[in-house]
């Protein structure tokens, strides 16, 4: 990767987007821990090179099971399949439910990091909860557990 023009030019997290607070830091969004194959500045397009940030993020990650999120009620299956899955009821979203308007339009996140699942409330008006738990901070998740956005409980299924 060629060198950054600007050494005070923030850089942004190839895995999350999330802006770094400096070159070699872990993301605060997603903990994911970023060197020089895996940034790029800020003022780049992802679309400009998307493949070498996913590529060289690639090498880096553990293999996950195939995970989803189970909606009871409805019986279906949201696969969690990116690094980051984003919920809300803005189509935007990877998980997007629009039938529930206690969710917010992003209200929170399941993120693959460190080998594992983790949900995150993104502040949502009504919060989530994890296993009837209002959740504070970000938290791992294990097969089972049952999240809760809004009025809508799913479960979360690992393969």
């Amino acid at each position: 990767m060629a060198a950054n023009p600007n050494p005070n030019a923030q850089q942004q997290c190839a895995r999350c987007g999330a802006t770094l607070a400096r070159l070699g830091a872990e993301c605060n969004v997603c903990g994911g821990t970023v060197n020089m194959g895996v940034m790029q500045p800020a003022a780049v397009d992802s679309k400009d090179d998307p493949q070498h940030a996913a590529s060289a993020f690639r090498k880096e990650a553990k293999p996950m099971k195939p995970a989803f999120l189970f909606n009871k009620l409805s019986n279906e299956r949201f696969p969690l399949n990116q690094s980051v899955s984003k919920i809300g009821r803005d189509q935007t979203n990877n998980i997007s439910v629009t039938n529930d308007h206690y969710i917010s339009r992003h209200h929170a996140w399941v993120l693959q990091m460190q080998g594992a699942y983790w949900v995150e409330d993104l502040g949502s008006t009504n919060g989530t909860l994890l296993n009837g738990e209002i959740l504070s901070e970000r938290r791992q998740i294990s097969p089972g557990d049952r999240l809760t956005f809004g009025k809508t409980e799913f479960v979360f299924v690992v393969e």
